[in-house]
């Protein structure tokens, strides 16, 4: 006898996903939803949501729209032009391990011929896959944990976000939302449109591969031990330099600098730093490797994921 199917919390709330092609569901519902789970469990962000809700990410923002969102032309080179101008800011890149955050004053780049455009600052330097930019909002948001928050966020056709830019300073966000008003999209639905997202010309895996190849696969079934490992030898000295990063489907972004510490748990390891936020789980990891330059590279399914250096590594 068939065991009867476990419900989900998307069941539980009596909200069912869409199918490609279609609206993920009624955006009155999904916001319902979304504000239900925001009470009910502490500290809740966004991405942990969509994947209990069983929706794309960029659904979420899409229903606040009216109400603390609103979408953009999805130009990201046009957007964050003046990125250099608004002060401090924490860049938020994701890939399936979680998210890679470092902060700091940013300066944004002409973009190249192939499709690239640069974020780069002392503590990072990201490239990132115009084409693949297909849905872009400016979100200003209020919670108990966070405080007020101010971003503009760039999604993929999946609804699947490639960078969030968080912006702290308040006068300086006046200012720069008078540059990112005059881009407001003429689509204002509350509804988000699943597409087949598309391979940008850059090719961030690639281009990662291409810089520290791989130089021998690592024979290991603990992640957590080995990620524990890359950095204990180095950290029991003190503070010490690094360089890590992250590689996405259409981004990657590295960050450099110093770590004092590094926590690990059963689930994930976290970086918590004056420049840098990180909150990566082991789970999505499936195989690590040495690189050329020596550096610890872990894959996941669909290839390279992290890359973390030591500073003997560079």
């Amino acid at each position: 006898m068939a065991l009867p199917k476990q419900k989900t919390e998307a069941d539980r709330l009596s909200i069912h996903p869409g199918q490609p092609g279609n609206r993920p569901r009624d955006p009155d519902a999904l916001l319902k939803a979304w504000r239900h789970l925001l009470q009910t469990h502490h500290h809740l962000h966004a991405p942990e949501a969509a994947r209990m809700l069983g929706v794309p990410e960029a659904a979420l923002v899409a229903s606040r729209i009216g109400s603390g969102a609103l979408r953009l032309k999805p130009d990201i080179a046009t957007i964050l032009a003046p990125v250099s101008a608004w002060g401090r800011v924490l860049c938020a890149f994701s890939n399936p391990l979680g998210v890679h955050m470092p902060l700091g004053v940013v300066s944004a780049h002409i973009p190249s011929e192939d499709g690239m455009f640069c974020l780069h600052g002392l503590h990072m330097q990201a490239e990132i896959a115009i084409d693949a930019v297909a849905d872009a909002y400016l979100f200003i948001d209020h919670d108990e944990s966070h405080g007020n928050t101010r971003s503009v966020q760039f999604h993929d056709a999946n609804g699947v976000p490639i960078l969030k830019v968080f912006i702290f300073h308040k006068t300086k966000f006046d200012a720069a939302q008078k540059h990112i008003m005059g881009l407001k999209a003429d689509d204002q639905s509350r509804g988000f449109h699943l597409a087949s997202a598309a391979r940008g010309r850059f090719d961030a895996r690639a281009r990662s591969l291409a810089e520290d190849p791989v130089a021998e696969w690592l024979d290991t079934a603990d992640m957590k031990t080995l990620i524990a490992k890359s950095f204990d030898a180095s950290l029991a000295e003190g503070s010490v330099g690094f360089g890590i990063e992250m590689v996405g489907d259409h981004a990657r972004v590295g960050w450099s600098g110093i770590l004092s510490s590094v926590r690990l748990d059963e689930q994930m390891f976290h970086l918590h730093e004056a420049d840098i936020r990180s909150h990566l789980r082991y789970g999505p990891m499936v195989r690590a490797a040495r690189t050329q330059a020596g550096a610890l590279s872990i894959d996941g399914e669909g290839g390279r994921l992290l890359r973390i250096a030591g500073e003997e590594n560079g």
